[in-house]
């Protein structure tokens, strides 16, 4: 049985027949967690679920640049489009309205539904003829009802049901803070992923709380942000 949290070594232990789609953003974790996959021999498949929200197009092309830099490619049947309905239009995220601030509580950066949405999503494609192996990067700087473990565990368990095969979800970084992860991750071209909820002409805007959550992680880190830049991070 594969286990739920992987260290970064136990990639190299990872043995099993299942598909292993990776929730591919753009982002420092998820970046992370791809980087480790790939470097330990696997063949992880990254997913991006886009459901429209205003910093896709640019956190999109991020997500393709940091793959090139690791030989891996992000195909559109592996880019997912859903649309969102109802109340969840009238969020910040898709009402092109205010967003929050690096000063704000991270408690804003709620979406209704967000994890849920994102994990049905990626097993919508391919055949289901094979066990599945989710992967996704919370960590535990995340405050919400749908970034814990038993949530994951009854995803799992409502997908493999529907499915009629084994859906894991693997959560590595859970333990972890983003400090954490950019330490760990620190030989990667981190400087290639996008970290901002409001981009502007394509490029992180510097003042939202995604963007100042990342300056304080870096920081906290002790790393700097080659933010732009295909070089490793350097202390």
């Amino acid at each position: 049985m594969v286990s739920k949290s992987i260290t970064r070594a136990a990639w190299t232990d990872f043995d099993s027949t299942a598909e292993l789609r990776i929730l591919f953003s753009g982002g420092i974790e998820s970046a992370v967690l791809m980087g480790e996959a790939v470097q330990a021999g696997l063949n992880p498949i990254p997913v991006y679920v886009s459901t429209g929200a205003r910093w896709e197009n640019a956190e999109l092309e991020a997500a393709k640049n940091y793959l090139e830099s690791l030989d891996v490619g992000l195909s559109d049947k592996m880019v997912i489009r859903e649309s969102i309905s109802g109340k969840i239009k009238d969020h910040w995220a898709y009402n092109g309205m205010s967003y929050p601030l690096a000063e704000e509580d991270v408690l804003s950066l709620k979406i209704p539904q967000r994890n849920e949405t994102l994990l049905r999503e990626a097993v919508s494609f391919g055949s289901d003829d094979h066990d599945l192996i989710l992967t996704i990067g919370t960590t535990a700087d995340n405050p919400f009802n749908d970034g814990n473990r038993q949530f994951f565990d009854n995803m799992a368990t409502a997908l493999s049901v529907e499915r009629g095969e084994r859906v894991t979800i693997l959560t590595p970084l859970t333990g972890l803070k983003k400090s954490d992860v950019i330490h760990r991750g620190k030989s990667f071209p981190l400087g290639l992923t996008l970290s901002c909820v409001a981009p502007r002409d394509g490029a992180a805007c510097g003042d939202c709380i995604k963007c100042g959550s990342r300056a304080a992680a870096f920081s906290e880190a002790g790393v700097i942000d080659k933010y732009k830049k295909e070089e490793v991070n350097e202390y």
